[in-house]
């Protein structure tokens, strides 16, 4: 059932184009990791809201967000290259030439001839997109460290260096920049920030990191505990968000407690009396407190801040946009206390308080979830292998080239084209039903909803098509 010769025979056949194609889809998404800016991404998705390019670049703002884009267009568009050429070449192009009624001359069983080239097609897809897993794993952890830790970002770089200390072990001890002022004053300036707001920022992650690994405790107790019942891993699960939203359910457990307080260098005493602390002094209703005393909403008021600092200072809205703390500039205050109607302290607080808001978003942008970039590799693997399987199918139902690649390339690329046009009308969607891409939810993916089914309606087709492949190419005539 399985030919040795004959799958050379096709790894040297189409094993260029398909070492171009892996090498291409690995060096872009590669592009994409590593030019991966929070800052930056997020101005160009907030441009784009409101036009026809607010569904491809909503997602921008976070690194697994950019990469969906990838494999939505790109990756797909790719794989389609190499499918339809290599499917092409495979059968109907040896038919067409004359080549199979050498191979069909041979002892060699049609069986093992269309199972043999089969494995390859199948074979080839599965491995490309594992290297592009690969790939993207390796780089993003290279660029980012954001795989087997918490993302490196530039501020803890830098500090480790006014430290003389290795960046890992100051992401895992961000209390230490605290205690060195230069360190400090390296990672504001890495951060564009004043040392007071970057203080305050260094106070928030260094809370949220504890948080993360309290909420990892209190989940793995929780497992121990409800393991032998009936509870969902989701009910069973307590997410740094819960936690943060509700820390009085890491008070009674020991173990959280003492994982929360190792990230912030404090005793578990310590620890519990500065949670007790935030839990009566809640900074979101402080931060209501706050929003309600102002005579508009703090996205207007900064807006108009910026605006009216820009202007004193002589600099542009995107230079103040970049570095807020520009606006604490005494004549900047001034001009901007007057044009929003808010006390220049107030004001200030505002000002801290959008940056440091802003750096948390940034850091979360880079966080890497393994499974979720599993699941986008997955599922682009297994549309390619069904999309394949079309024009496998095709190329063993016609005898002439020109007539299979209507079929096994037209099909997939109108597929492919209509996915393009649904994302840039609602008004279009019922399209969906009539294409195979829209089975690939990556939307559904990113954010943990229910994919599984249409992946595996995915895999079923690609099954049948190509088990067809198999019976079309056995029972054919052909022209020997």
């Amino acid at each position: 059932m399985f030919s040795k010769a004959i799958f050379k025979q096709s790894v040297r056949s189409n094993g260029t184009l398909w070492l171009v194609i892996t090498l291409v889809a690995s060096a872009l998404l590669s592009v994409f990791i590593v030019q991966f800016d929070p800052e930056d991404f997020a101005a160009l998705s907030s441009a784009a809201s409101g036009t026809s390019f607010d569904s491809v670049l909503s997602g921008f703002d976070s690194i697994l967000g950019t990469l969906e884009t990838f494999y939505k267009t790109i990756a797909i568009l790719l794989g389609l290259v190499y499918i339809i050429f290599s499917a092409n070449n495979l059968v109907v192009n040896e038919v067409d030439s004359g080549s199979m009624a050498y191979t069909l001359s041979t002892p060699t069983k049609r069986s093992t001839v269309i199972f043999t080239k089969m494995a390859y097609m199948i074979g080839s897809i599965v491995l490309m997109f594992g290297i592009v897993f690969g790939v993207g794993l390796g780089v993003s952890e290279v660029t980012h460290h954001n795989i087997t830790g918490e993302p490196m970002t530039e501020d803890v770089t830098a500090a480790a260096d006014a430290m003389d200390r290795k960046p890992s072990y100051v992401r895992s001890h961000l209390y230490m920049i605290e205690d060195d002022k230069y360190a400090v004053q390296s990672g504001a300036e890495a951060r564009n920030m004043d040392k007071d707001a970057y203080k305050q920022y260094l106070d928030q992650a260094i809370l949220r990191d504890s948080y993360d690994a309290a909420a990892e405790k209190l989940t793995d107790n929780r497992k121990d505990k409800y393991e032998d019942t009936d509870k969902s891993k989701s009910a069973i699960e307590i997410t740094q968000d819960e936690l943060s939203k509700n820390p009085k359910l890491m008070m009674n457990d020991n173990d959280a407690l003492e994982a929360g307080a190792k990230v912030t260098g404090q005793s578990v005493s310590d620890y519990r009396n500065s949670i007790n602390d935030e839990i009566k002094n809640d900074s979101a209703d402080k931060q209501k407190e706050l929003e309600k005393s102002l005579p508009a909403s703090p996205s207007i008021i900064m807006s108009t801040a910026q605006t009216a600092g820009a202007k004193a200072l002589n600099t542009s809205e995107s230079n103040i946009s970049d570095n807020m703390s520009l606006l604490k500039d005494d004549k900047a205050i001034k001009a901007a206390s007057e044009a929003t109607k808010v006390p220049e302290d107030q004001l200030k607080t505002l000002i801290d308080s959008s940056q440091v808001s802003a750096a948390l978003k940034s850091d979360e942008s880079l966080e890497f979830d393994v499974e979720t970039f599993t699941w986008l590799n997955v599922g682009a693997c297994l549309l390619i292998l069904a999309m394949g399987s079309i024009s496998f199918f095709a190329s063993t139902l016609f005898n002439r080239s020109n007539q299979a690649m209507i079929l096994g390339a037209g099909l997939p690329f109108a597929f492919f084209l209509i996915s393009l046009v649904i994302q840039q009308s609602d008004s279009l969607e019922n399209l969906k039903y009539v294409s195979l891409t829209t089975l690939y939810k990556t939307d559904e993916i990113l954010s943990n909803g229910d994919f599984g089914i249409p992946l595996l309606v995915l895999g079923g087709i690609a099954f049948v098509l190509y088990a067809a492949s198999a019976v079309i190419f056995q029972k054919k005539d052909l022209p020997l």
